[in-house]
């Protein structure tokens, strides 16, 4: 009896070049949703708002990404990835064109809201099609080209914003990220094969998961952690310009660097995953709060808020994959793949708008650097939760037989932790 996934692989001659294709559209995606960070300044004098008000165009686009996981990951259950994947990729450049040319504050806030349906869908159902196109043993060669066009995107999306806003105008950054998606749409069409649906998901398949206590108290760490990411990086330009006095090239440098870093932590932290998820898990939180402590800290010395970014760069590239991958192998073949990427994505979503929100709403109170204090405080209270869990865990477990874990350990998960 042929794989549900088969026809995906057959119909691709050049299965890794497909998944290139892909990866340019995930790229996009991170692309756009966070290229106003390095606008801020630019888009707040611009429109006659406050930073913290501005904050909002990248709270509103997260929390319709948050609805669009699930939702779309239901209405698209019978559709052609290949076509679902192109038409959310041109919904971004959609978008971009939309905020380059809005006259005002709330037709930006419209056009960023429908970036968030392809951010959530796109997220909902990239991964796992690249997964699908490649034989099965190197679906975790598929996952990190995936990552890693998420990571890069992170990488270029602050600084390069920064520059163009400074040296051109904040719409200008706009009209790039719409020509970058462009460009992705046009590669998908031409080297995208058929790939099938193959998890019909319903909203049924999401109750048993949301019901499980220890995918609740994963999911409230990763809530936590993207929270504290998004407190802290929403506003980290104008905390490197006003309360580090750092100039925008010096702080676009920065920005650089931690970008790099955060390719590095993807990468090495893959590897380190395959001999211990906790391990890395735990090595990952204790890195972030490490690096917010001395970011919000250290504030004015330079020297400081150099290491803080390095170690919180560090600790974020690897984040939502060692996350991801501790959900998954804490599971039982009983749960839908695509429900727990959509319900992940959900919870990351919800958490980059909370984030976002609520430091706008400090910053407008008590000023830039009560985001990263905000950031440190969401990271520490991560770690303490993962910590005492997997305690608890660890006690159960060396008291009682071992049971069943409770979600299907999809085959990228499976492969990437023997290699």
């Amino acid at each position: 009896m042929p794989s549900p996934h088969s026809h995906a692989r057959d119909t691709s001659r050049h299965p890794l070049i497909a998944v290139v294709a892909i990866a340019l559209g995930a790229f996009s995606v991170v692309v756009s949703e966070f290229v106003p960070v390095g606008a801020l300044p630019q888009i707040s004098t611009g429109l006659g708002i406050s930073e913290g008000t501005a904050g909002l165009i990248v709270t509103l686009p997260a929390l319709s990404g948050a609805v669009a996981a699930p939702v779309a990951t239901v209405l698209v259950r019978h559709l052609d990835r290949r076509l679902v994947i192109i038409g959310l990729t041109a919904l971004i450049a959609v978008s971009c064109v939309l905020s380059a040319a809005a006259p005002n504050f709330a037709t930006l806030l419209v056009s960023r809201l429908i970036l968030g349906i392809s951010i959530g869908g796109v997220w909902a159902t990239s991964v796992s099609a690249a997964a699908r196109l490649v034989p099965a043993r190197i679906v975790h060669t598929a996952s990190s080209v995936v990552f890693g066009a998420i990571a890069v995107g992170s990488v270029v999306s602050v600084p390069s914003a920064s520059l163009i806003a400074t040296h051109a105008n904040w719409q200008m950054t706009f009209i790039a990220t719409a020509a970058v998606a462009l460009l992705s749409v046009v590669v998908q069409a031409l080297v995208l094969p058929k790939i099938p649906a193959a998890d019909r998901v319903t909203m049924a398949h999401f109750s048993p998961l949301l019901r499980s206590l220890p995918a609740s108290v994963i999911l409230t760490v990763v809530l936590l952690v993207v929270f504290a990411q998004f407190s802290a990086y929403t506003f980290i330009v104008p905390y490197l310009h006003e309360v580090t006095s750092l100039s925008t090239g010096a702080a676009s440098g920065l920005l650089l660097g931690y970008g790099l870093l955060t390719i590095v932590g993807n990468f090495g932290g893959g590897a380190l995953l395959g001999r211990s998820i906790r391990g890395t898990v735990i090595a990952t939180l204790v890195s972030g709060v490490a690096g917010l402590v001395a970011l919000s800290a250290g504030g004015t010395v330079t020297v400081a808020v150099c290491v803080g970014l390095a170690l919180w760069g560090l600790a974020w590239g690897n984040a939502p994959v060692a996350l991801q991958h501790w959900l998954y192998t804490l599971g039982q073949d009983k749960f839908s793949a695509e429900a727990v990427n959509a319900t992940f994505t959900a919870v990351v979503q919800v958490a980059v708008a909370g984030g976002s929100l609520l430091s706008g709403v400090a910053v407008n109170i008590s000023g830039v650097r009560s985001s990263a204090v905000l950031g440190a405080v969401a990271s520490g209270v991560a770690c303490a939760v993962a910590l005492v869990f997997m305690a608890a865990t660890s006690r159960r477990s060396a008291t009682a037989t071992p049971e069943p874990s409770f979600v299907s350990v999809p085959d990228d998960v499976r492969t990437a932790a023997v290699d």
